[in-house]
């Protein structure tokens, strides 16, 4: 009887080790990646541009010096190393090199070494003048540093359409350790999303706003949030008990939802829905852009490909 619940034991291991194994390190979905690095770097790129025009305030005219930078944290978050390596003299050179390099991103042409490079720079900027941040520079900067990792650089470069690239095909190998990596770190970025979601709406149930259904009230009819009149649809009170409700239902069940393939694509659809939403309202695009961005990963490889397929054939008859 022992031997027989011993074996069970061992079997039932075993398997879970397989699918462990196989969830982890065995799902490159390398278009994915490489689609996904176009839009958010691509994303990540506007707003540095943007950004570039108020530089300054990473330099020796900020509000903020740069011995006191990390008392705009509070003592849990405060990093232990500081990342602004530059002199603040040169804030605006580092930060148009930054902006460079998320452009090589975006067309491609960066690889490892640069893409972390591009990553401790913003998060250099970020630890130098935490004031100046918004939600799309902080969680763009989670999902850069996991990107780093990946091989985000196999499709959709502009390498393919220069002659004098060497185009070498693209292969997998389950024993390469940076194909192991990659894996990995886009399990990761998966696994960061679905917590970012499910944590926010576990915190905005500590409010009591989301409870009696007047949370979009309180943001869409407030001008310091958006730029449109929406004051009409107090008219309207079921519209903003049932966005609330939905708010809360969406995020909360995010990761349950998109781990189950039959409830996926319409747990995303929703998503993409509720971001150009707040993207369009909020004026907040760039935000919505990297979040809906990510949702690239949960999607199937052949589906990007088909895609792909069509794009590329509706350019060459046009």
């Amino acid at each position: 009887m022992f031997l027989t619940a011993y074996n069970s034991l061992m079997t039932f291991l075993n398997k879970s080790f397989v699918k462990i194994d196989s969830l982890l390190f065995h799902d490159l979905k390398l278009k994915n990646l490489s689609l996904f690095r176009i839009i958010f770097c691509g994303t990540l790129f506007y707003i540095a541009c943007w950004r570039q025009l108020n530089v300054d305030q990473f330099g020796p005219s900020s509000l903020v010096p740069r011995d006191q930078a990390f008392n705009l944290y509070f003592d849990y978050y405060r990093p232990y190393l500081q990342l602004f390596f530059w002199p603040d003299q040169w804030a605006s050179v580092v930060h148009a090199l930054y902006i460079v390099l998320l452009g090589l991103a975006t067309i491609g042409l960066s690889n490892r070494f640069f893409m972390i490079l591009t990553w401790v720079i913003a998060q250099g900027f970020i630890q130098r003048n935490f004031s100046l941040l918004f939600g799309a520079d902080v969680i763009g900067n989670l999902f850069l540093f996991y990107l780093a990792f990946t091989r985000c650089h196999d499709f959709y470069t502009v390498k393919s359409l220069l002659p004098f690239f060497n185009k070498k095909a693209v292969s997998v190998s389950q024993s390469n350790f940076f194909d192991l990596v990659s894996a990995v770190s886009l399990r990761l970025l998966q696994f960061q999303l679905m917590t970012i979601y499910a944590y926010t709406g576990f915190e905005k149930l500590k409010g009591l706003t989301w409870w009696d259904g007047t949370a979009l009230w309180t943001v869409l009819v407030n001008p310091q949030f958006t730029s449109y009149n929406l004051i009409f649809l107090r008219y309207i009170p079921i519209f903003f008990a049932i966005g609330t409700f939905v708010t809360i239902v969406f995020e909360v069940y995010f990761p349950v939802m998109v781990i189950n393939k039959k409830t996926r694509y319409f747990w995303l659809s929703l998503g993409v829905f509720f971001h150009l939403m707040i993207g369009v309202l909020l004026d907040l695009m760039p935000f919505s852009l990297v979040m809906m961005a990510t949702y690239i990963l949960f999607l199937d490889e052949s589906l990007i490909s088909n895609i792909a397929s069509k794009a590329n054939n509706y350019l060459k008859r046009h």
